[in-house]
């Protein structure tokens, strides 16, 4: 995974799957998962399957941890199927805006500097209100980061239910 991500792609199946989950955290508190596929030279990630949560993920009102263990099996059944790794993450925000907070990109530059990771950009989605005092409406926002710093990419995909594909600029 090398270059500057200019996009980010969604197959319909990993779309449904971040808009269903995201829709059924009623719960009051975040959610999220992981984001397999692969980064092409061209700069656009393509993002095969994204994962659910599981079922010992930490989950509160301005907090998500992925449970790592079923990320795990989801990656090696990705892998297995068509080759698809781990290239970053989704959640939601429930009170503030669809832009990473500053655990988030903690979190990313973490990441980034694992070495047996080796990632050379982490990919994120957030989805979160239109407006902060809203969860009725939602948007989705794109993310890269790398050592350099985090920057807004367009998400692309073919199912509806990402209503907001433009970054926040």
């Amino acid at each position: 995974m090398t270059g500057a991500v200019r996009r980010i792609v969604l197959t319909p199946d990993s779309a449904r799957t971040v808009q269903h989950t995201a829709a059924e955290a009623d719960d009051g508190a975040e959610t999220g998962g992981i984001l397999l596929g692969r980064v092409d030279r061209d700069g656009s990630a393509h993002v095969r399957h994204a994962g659910t949560p599981g079922p010992a993920a930490i989950r509160a009102p301005d907090y998500f941890l992925r449970d790592l263990a079923h990320a795990r099996l989801l990656a090696d059944a990705a892998f297995r199927a068509d080759g698809s790794i781990w290239i970053g993450e989704w959640h939601t925000h429930l009170r503030s805006d669809a832009v990473p907070s500053p655990l988030d990109v903690h979190t990313y530059l973490t990441l980034l500097s694992d070495p047996v990771l080796a990632f050379d950009v982490v990919i994120a989605i957030v989805v979160g209100p239109l407006f902060p005092t809203s969860t009725a409406a939602t948007r989705a926002t794109g993310w890269a980061c790398t050592a350099a710093g985090l920057a807004a990419v367009p998400i692309e995909s073919e199912h509806p239910l990402i209503p907001n594909r433009n970054p926040v600029t």
